[in-house]
């Protein structure tokens, strides 16, 4: 019998830097009351789905939406710093509107992925490489099973490129990872499949 295990990948709720255009990278801000909000109704969505374990970046936001998604399910739950977001350097905790206007890098950050060179922040390389170790570690350990994966947009951008084999110039291909996405990500042997991406049918 070939092992499946099935990642169900959640991008955290909207947090109050969110609203304010601000990068969060490796600092923290709480969730909104729309994150919140959103985070209960994919919890409803989720319920018919039997998960046997869940991880989640060890960032704050990324944990209070599990603990949101979860409510009262008994599972184990795992911390893992490596599904954390990429780490922006001197970017974390300002407005994009001030990143524009002291970092010219910001534009090949957000419109030519290729062209750029991390001198301050994490390069999407280093991102895709944590990340898909952790998954690969996580299906070692379940590899039969539905795992709940709470992380963030860069990583989970990273994880879809490695999975389609594709390159850094193409990490922001459509669909947009929204808060409280699902992006379905299945590893059978040793092929990885991409089944669902961004999906945000529980806010319709």
């Amino acid at each position: 019998m070939r092992k499946l295990t099935t990642f169900y990948l959640v991008r955290h709720g909207e947090t109050m830097w969110n609203k304010e255009h601000r990068l969060q990278g490796w600092l923290d801000s709480p969730l909104s009351e729309i994150g919140s909000l959103h985070a209960e109704k994919l919890r409803d969505h989720l319920k018919s789905i039997s998960f046997t374990a869940a991880f989640t970046s060890s960032s704050g936001r990324a944990k209070e939406t599990l603990h949101i998604l979860l409510a009262d399910q008994q599972l184990p739950i795992y911390y893992e710093d490596d599904l954390r977001e990429i780490f922006l350097g001197d970017w974390q905790g300002k407005t994009v509107e001030d990143i524009m206007t002291s970092h010219p890098d910001y534009e090949l950050y957000t419109n030519y992925p290729g062209q750029f060179v991390a001198t301050h922040t994490e390069s999407f390389g280093m991102v895709t490489e944590r990340a898909m170790f952790t998954l690969k570690k996580i299906a070692e350990k379940y590899p039969d099973n539905n795992v709940l994966i709470v992380s963030h947009a860069v990583t989970i951008k990273c994880i879809i490129n490695a999975v389609l084999g594709r390159g850094i110039d193409k990490l922001w291909a459509e669909p947009f990872i929204n808060g409280t996405s699902v992006t379905i990500i299945e590893k059978q042997e040793q092929q990885w499949l991409v089944q669902d991406i961004g999906n945000i049918q529980h806010l319709q």
